[in-house]
């Protein structure tokens, strides 16, 4: 297929060799499959600001860092250059977050590099190496309802002692590998420990799996593991 326009300098550098089939397009981004270093991956592609679906970008940007003062108050004053380090920003959370529980053992797609918005990563399959499908199109039975909430649970927990919260855990941004869930989709990740509304984020990640059995008192329960896990 033709080269998106935002792949063509990964073309260029050697990072990427060929751009094979788009995969998805989301509501933050578009998702390319790809070959890079003669393996499959994947390329994913951050829309505009003014293009993406996603809202309430405010609470999930509390208590992440800016490299300087000027930074801050420009992104406060919603300028031009505001607005480029706000995009920076929250692209950067999703990069920063994969990295960050990749090497905490979170069941997670392997980053391998972030270039001008694209970030190239593993691509995640299926025992029978197609792109691995999302929870949400699988029909299961209760006992396979059952084993995989209770694995995304402890994936939420290691989360959580890694300090992150994803916030938007959803059966829509979760891949079902050979092996079981894999949590995708993480630019709106906040840091469990200086966003005030990391709590509230969590409750709501847990609570969108209570179909399979999940009791409120546990997400409290997992809170105070991550207190112990610091």
């Amino acid at each position: 297929m033709k080269t998106p326009k935002s792949i063509e300098p990964l073309v260029e550098d050697g990072l990427v060799d060929e751009v094979l089939r788009p995969l998805k397009s989301g509501k933050e981004a578009a998702v390319y499959v790809v070959i890079s270093e003669g393996e499959i991956r994947c390329a994913k592609v951050y829309k505009e600001a003014d293009k993406r679906g996603f809202h309430k970008q405010a609470q999930y940007q509390e208590g992440r860092k800016v490299r300087n003062s000027r930074q801050a108050r420009a992104m406060n004053k919603h300028t031009k250059f505001g607005r480029r380090q706000q995009e920076e920003v929250w692209q950067n959370a999703e990069v920063d977050a994969l990295y960050r529980l990749a090497a905490a053992g979170v069941r997670v797609p392997r980053p391998y590099n972030f270039v001008g918005g694209v970030l190239l990563m593993e691509l995640v399959t299926d025992g029978q190496g197609n792109a691995a499908p999302r929870l949400n199109d699988l029909e299961l039975s209760q006992e396979e309802a059952l084993k995989y909430h209770g694995l995304l649970i402890r994936e939420v927990v290691r989360m959580l002692c890694a300090g992150i919260v994803h916030g938007d855990l959803s059966e829509y941004n979760i891949l079902m590998d050979a092996d079981g869930p894999v949590i995708i989709d993480l630019p709106q990740a906040v840091d469990a420990a200086a966003n005030n509304n990391a709590a509230g984020m969590l409750e709501r990640d847990v609570d969108n799996h209570r179909a399979v059995g999940i009791h409120q008192y546990v997400i409290f329960r997992k809170v105070a593991m991550y207190y112990a896990c610091t």
